[in-house]
């Protein structure tokens, strides 16, 4: 038995190749790991995992007047 090691450039990529060697009947196993930091998405998602519940939007007392000036900037 042979092992391959293979590394594209985003998941939808590997989503695609996945399916394609799946369909050859003598791949025997496809593992698929995913690298943390190499996409904005996993970035985001351990990002928003480490923050402490309530800790990113504590700085703003009033919700509504933040809003309305966000909206004002464009």
């Amino acid at each position: 038995m042979t092992t391959l090691r293979i590394t594209v450039d985003n998941q939808k990529n590997a989503r695609l190749l996945s399916k394609i060697l799946r369909n050859m009947n003598f791949v025997k196993k496809i593992e698929q790991e995913q690298t943390i930091g190499k996409n904005q998405y996993a970035a985001l998602k351990q990002l928003f995992n480490n923050l402490e519940k309530g800790e990113l939007f504590s700085s703003i007392q009033n919700p509504i007047d933040w809003q309305r000036e966000l909206r004002n900037e464009w």
